[in-house]
């Protein structure tokens, strides 16, 4: 009968997964999240020109976007007046 191997190790997984939950020991709520206080981060000062700079290079962004938004739509519209002409007419 088929299936013997594959709930062979289902139990073996069981088994292997208790055995080390019985083995993990938490004494507080340090050992969990951590030590508080003890990362910091630090970021770095931005000065105007970067500013500007990433300003200018969302802006370009954008404006590609909204040209392909427009592009599609035009595709779009094309496509259906032509499926409308093909089968209408």
């Amino acid at each position: 009968m088929g299936g013997e191997g594959s709930m062979m190790h289902a139990i073996k997984s069981f088994k292997l997964n208790r055995s080390m939950l019985k083995k993990r020991k938490i004494k507080s709520k340090s050992d969990i999240y951590g030590k508080p206080n003890v990362t910091k981060l630090y970021f770095k000062k931005s000065t105007p020109r970067d500013i500007a700079r990433i300003r200018k290079k969302m802006f370009i962004q954008k404006e590609r976007e909204k040209r392909v938004m427009l592009y599609a739509i035009i595709a779009t519209i094309l496509l259906f007046l032509s499926l409308y002409l093909l089968f209408v007419l």
